[in-house]
């Protein structure tokens, strides 16, 4: 039976709304399906900047028990060198105070950085709209970490030399103590043995060059300081 004009564009108008409704809803499906993932990422991106937040204080104080390790080790070369001029043979404060810097001369700030991997590898990064966040957090975890990687190779490099050199020219023995699952640097000298030898330009040479590295690292350390105020400054504003 032919279909007369009108029911061939009343069935056209039918499929074409049934045709309609199903495409909407599908649509909608995929709208609303979207908006879910994107306040599942936008709820992780905020899990995840609350728990760099606990992250970074945690580093900034492992940056002060390093700055304040490293402080210490200067005050014990400067007194190596002051002896050094002096040519004070045999007394146990160049011995505590050598174990002091050859003990504490290696020690570097490392940030802890799962949770920065986390934001990057989630795709979470890119959800942060603040802008000086982001560049701050850039510096923090990518640029300094570069430059940080690139001077403690060459300070194991040195501090492998430094404890070489010395090696027969001054010995010790020390009574390490043990403070909660740890070793305390701080451990006193039992035996030492200061040959003539120890007294030579070399010696002075190696001393005055281990000063100058760590003096050079601490300005590194400093970068790390600011940037991490940076950070939290903008972390207050982002919340």
């Amino acid at each position: 039976m032919k279909l007369s004009g009108i029911e061939m564009r009343k069935k056209v108008i039918r499929y074409g709304l049934e045709f309609l409704v199903v495409f909407s809803g599908i649509l909608l499906s995929f709208v609303i399906d979207n908006r879910i993932k994107v306040n599942e990422r936008i709820a992780n991106k905020d899990l995840l900047l609350n728990q760099l937040t606990v992250a970074l204080n945690e580093d900034r104080i492992q940056l002060e028990v390093v700055k304040s390790a490293l402080d210490n080790c200067l005050v014990s070369i400067d007194s190596l060198l002051e002896n050094h001029s002096r040519r004070n043979l045999n007394t146990k404060s160049v011995a505590s105070h050598f174990s002091n810097v050859s003990a504490r001369m290696s020690i570097s700030f490392f940030p802890q950085k799962s949770i920065y991997n986390q934001l990057i590898n989630s795709s979470g990064f890119e959800l942060i709209e603040n802008e000086e966040l982001k560049k701050g957090l850039t510096d923090y975890y990518e640029h300094l970490s570069e430059r940080n990687n690139s001077i403690n190779i060459k300070l194991d490099q040195f501090n492998q030399e430094f404890d070489y050199y010395f090696i027969p020219h001054i010995n010790y023995v020390t009574s390490l103590n043990q403070l909660d699952n740890s070793v305390d640097l701080s451990s006193s000298i039992s035996i030492y043995t200061i040959h003539d030898s120890f007294y030579q330009n070399a010696s002075l040479g190696y001393l005055t060059n281990a000063q100058k590295r760590i003096v050079f690292y601490q300005e590194l350390l400093k970068k790390y300081e600011e940037t991490l105020d940076q950070v939290f400054d903008e972390l207050g504003d982002n919340n």
